[in-house]
């Protein structure tokens, strides 16, 4: 029986508590260790060529690695926005994983993509140690009506991290059988 955990399934954002700043620093620093240890433990073509072959929900590993990137982006640059704006307004993917859309593939290989991860983790995990105190209340606006703090954007981008590690557990045991 698996016992239900913090980062287990998507959190709906209206009964979300958030995780500490420093916790999630933490978890944004693991992640590029833990997605290498999936995606591209060792160098090899074989390895490679198995994470970039599309699984059951019709995406790869390196796809998976490729939407975590992306979503990071949008997700720190929010956050970049709560900080130095007031009340500025986000598109809906910042918080809700189905109005992600990316029209354009990956095109890098899976140690590229890797790479590019690890990169925006530390940037993240940086960019957190710089916010302080009341500074993580500060909201800003979902196109639609909802409002949402740096601190939820900041457990949205760590929930992100965590999913898309099981999507890519999941791709890959369905690829081996």
């Amino acid at each position: 029986m698996v016992r239900p955990g913090r980062y287990r399934g998507p959190m709906p954002i209206e009964d979300a508590h958030p995780v500490a700043p420093g916790d999630a620093a933490v978890a944004l620093r693991s992640f590029p260790r833990r997605y290498r240890s999936l995606v591209l433990p060792v160098v090899d073509p074989v390895v490679e060529a198995r994470a970039n072959q599309l699984g059951p929900e019709g995406v790869s590993a390196v796809d998976v690695v490729g939407d975590t990137v992306r979503t990071w982006l949008i997700q720190r640059e929010a956050l970049r926005q709560t900080q130095i704006h007031d009340f500025p307004l986000f598109h809906p993917a910042v918080i809700h994983a189905g109005e992600r859309q990316w029209h354009t593939p990956v095109l890098e290989g899976a140690d590229a993509a890797l790479t590019q991860l690890e990169e925006l983790a530390v940037e993240l995990a940086e960019d957190v140690a710089g916010i302080r105190g009341d500074a993580w209340f500060r909201s800003g606006r979902i196109a639609g009506g909802e409002s949402v703090t740096a601190l939820q954007l900041l457990d949205a981008a760590v929930t992100v991290g965590a999913d898309n590690l099981r999507r890519i557990e999941r791709t890959l045991a369905a690829i081996r059988n």
